[in-house]
């Protein structure tokens, strides 16, 4: 039951990083526009995750067109990461330190380089975007020993959970999309799912 849930967790960081690193694939399109975009029960539904998936539930409905679906998402996705002037700036230094490339991007390498991480060649990116912080978490639950689940619950309690939420409520105010707007809840859900769920592991090893 415990490795089910933890590649349940890794596939889910992994979902919710590829939603922020670039625009949605066509194929996500194309399973909304079938019905077949769901989340697995395994995942916790709190407040936030189940007010997502009402968004995302009312972003389907009447869109059954994958064309259609896939150019929406990529417009909203381009207002808000990439611009020209992108209304968002998904990067742990702007909402901690108020500037890029600040002090909280070196403390972001520092856990890279200490769980042995190597940086992707062709994402350019600095290490503190959210995608790359979401995909760190999704590499450290592909392995749950008990160093990587130290590691899970120190870069959550000293980086996730310090900017994401706030982002989050940022990505929900400034989306006109509902599939946005649902994944700014979801994300924000998941996170506080994760901080109770790794305390729970936590205290069961004390």
């Amino acid at each position: 039951m415990i490795d089910e849930i933890f590649r349940a967790r890794a596939n889910f960081y992994a979902f919710l990083s590829r939603m922020f690193v670039e625009e949605p694939p066509y194929e996500l399109a194309e399973d909304i526009a079938c019905g077949e975009f769901q989340f697995s029960q395994t995942i916790s539904f709190n407040r936030d995750f189940s007010e997502g998936l009402s968004l995302f539930e009312k972003f389907t409905k009447g869109n059954n067109n994958a064309s259609d679906i896939h150019k929406k998402l990529c417009r909203e996705f381009t207002r808000l990461f990439t611009g020209p002037v992108p209304a968002m700036f998904p990067y742990e230094s702007m909402y901690i330190d108020g500037s890029m490339m600040a002090m909280s991007l070196l403390k972001v390498k520092e856990k890279y380089r200490k769980a042995e991480l190597k940086r992707v060649q062709d994402y350019h990116e600095p290490e503190d975007h959210i995608a790359m912080e979401l995909g760190f978490m999704s590499n450290l639950c592909s392995n749950n020993a008990r160093d990587s689940q130290r590691m899970q619950n120190d870069f959550l309690k000293d980086h996730l959970s310090k900017w994401v939420p706030a982002f989050c409520d940022e990505l929900c105010e400034k989306s006109t999309n509902d599939f946005f707007r649902g994944i700014g809840k979801i994300t924000k859900g998941f996170l506080i799912s994760e901080r109770e769920l790794l305390d729970e592991l936590h205290e069961g090893k004390g």
